[in-house]
């Protein structure tokens, strides 16, 4: 368990920093000004770093659950 929540921080760490960067370039185009740039690009990664590993974890339990509802007998209708 610890091993997947480092991986999912790890993900979401460099989603985060790709999204940061993202949101860099925007608010430079848009005349913003240096802080609101930096101050938007903090949250992202921040916020991306905290849920990447529940994002992670919320995947990997769906594909499970997909695959296991291949094996249930399907419901026939009269």
């Amino acid at each position: 368990m610890s091993l997947l929540l480092w991986i999912g921080t790890i993900l979401g760490t460099a989603v985060g920093l790709a999204h940061a960067v993202y949101l860099w370039r925007v608010s430079m185009q848009e005349a913003d000004s240096r802080g609101t740039a930096i101050y938007r690009g903090a949250w992202a990664i921040g916020l991306w770093t905290l849920f990447g590993t529940y994002v992670l974890v919320l995947w990997i339990v769906g594909v499970i659950a997909y695959g296991l509802v291949g094996f249930l007998p399907a419901r026939r209708e009269a």
